[in-house]
């Protein structure tokens, strides 16, 4: 009986192992990465809860991107890592806002609001923005002026 329970025990134990997953660094993620941050503003001001990422010209395999904080910075992260692939990229800047809608009662759902995007759309998309970047293997610290807030509705 205490064979058996061992036996268990031992293909319980190699189950969990095998399905724990590996939080290893991809072998194929650059080693080169700069650390970058990138501030927003928009009329001078910081742009909190902006969503930035980087378009690059050659092909990368993992996206890198930021949010703003409350002082208008994103921290630049690629795969959840911090720091920027090297090159030359193309910087895209979003942010929405939910205006409208209602909270249900009774733990019923509510109105739906309504999406607004807050930055102009020419920076919403690599093929528009006029935003570019040069990460080298220095540190990496720019600015950016996102121009006057628009209200357009979120397609």
């Amino acid at each position: 009986m205490k064979k058996l329970a061992s036996l268990i025990l031992c293909l319980a134990l190699a189950t969990f192992a095998v399905g724990c997953k590996d939080n290893s660094r991809p072998a194929d993620l650059p080693e080169d990465m700069s650390p970058c941050k990138i501030t927003i503003t928009q009329e001078g001001q910081p742009l909190a809860g902006a969503t930035v990422s980087l378009e690059y010209d050659t092909q990368v395999k993992y996206k890198t991107s930021g949010t703003t904080d409350e002082t208008g910075v994103a921290t630049m992260m690629t795969y959840s890592y911090p720091g920027a692939q090297q090159g030359t990229a193309k910087v895209v800047v979003t942010k929405t806002v939910t205006e409208g809608g209602s909270e249900g009662e009774d733990g019923e759902a509510g109105e739906l609001g309504t999406d607004f995007s807050v930055v102009d759309a020419k920076y919403g998309k690599a093929e528009t923005t006029d935003l570019t970047i040069t990460i080298g293997k220095d540190n990496v610290a720019e600015s950016f002026e996102v121009g006057a807030p628009v209200h357009e509705p979120k397609k």
